[in-house]
C-alpha cells in the first residue's frame, strides 16, 4: 500500500498495544537488534517503557515534561515516533523512537513521521534535536539523508531540524 494512504496523527492511549507491537516487531526483524529474537519477550519488555512515555512515569536522561507521541495510521498503526524536549548534548530536543514495520518500510512514512516531529519541535522552539543512532544501526543513514550529522559515533542532530526536515 501506498505512503500517501497513510495517516499521521497524534497518538492515542489505545494505540499503545500497537505501538509496542511496531517496535516489537521492527527489533526482531532487524540484525542490529541481535538481542531482540523474541517477538512477544520484546512487547512484554517495551510496552511497559511505551506506557510510562506515555503517562509521564518514564524519563529519559536529560528529557523535560514536554513530549510527542505520533502514529502512522493506515486502518491499523504501521509505524510511530516520538521525542521530547531535551537539554542532551546541549541540544533542545531529542527524538526518542521512531519505527515503521518492516513491510511498510521505504514507501515514505518514516519520513512523513519525522516530518511530523519536526513540526511539533518547532513549535516548542527545540530545533536543536539529537538522536542516539550508533554507527550499525540502519536508521542511521535514513536520519543523514534528512540533515541530520554527525555529533560522533553514536549520536546526530540537526542544528534545525524544521528546516532540514521541511520537504
Amino acid at each position: 500500500m501506498a505512503a500517501q494512504s497513510v495517516n499521521i496523527r497524534p497518538a492515542l492511549r489505545s494505540d499503545l498495544e500497537s505501538i509496542a507491537r511496531v517496535q516489537a516487531q521492527s527489533m526482531v526483524a532487524a540484525p542490529y537488534y541481535d538481542d531482540a529474537v523474541d517477538e512477544e519477550d520484546e512487547f512484554r519488555r517495551l510496552r511497559a517503557r511505551i506506557l510510562g512515555y506515555f503517562d509521564g512515569s518514564y524519563h529519559p536522561s536529560f528529557s523535560q515534561a514536554d513530549r510527542t507521541r505520533v502514529v502512522a495510521d493506515c486502518q491499523r498503526v504501521v509505524g510511530f515516533g516520538a521525542g521530547h524536549v531535551s537539554i542532551r548534548r546541549g541540544c533542545t530536543g531529542e527524538l526518542q523512537w521512531m519505527f515503521v514495520l518492516p513491510q511498510w518500510q521505504r514507501q515514505g512514512i518514516g519520513t512523513a513521521l519525522l516530518k511530523s516531529l519536526a513540526e511539533w519541535f518547532g513549535r516548542q522552539q527545540s530545533t536543536r534535536v539529537i538522536v542516539d543512532a550508533p554507527p550499525h544501526n540502519p536508521s542511521r543513514a535514513f536520519y543523514v539523508s534528512h540533515g541530520a550529522i554527525s555529533l560522533d559515533a553514536y549520536w546526530l542532530h540537526w542544528p534545525d531540524i524544521g528546516q532540514s526536515c521541511s520537504a
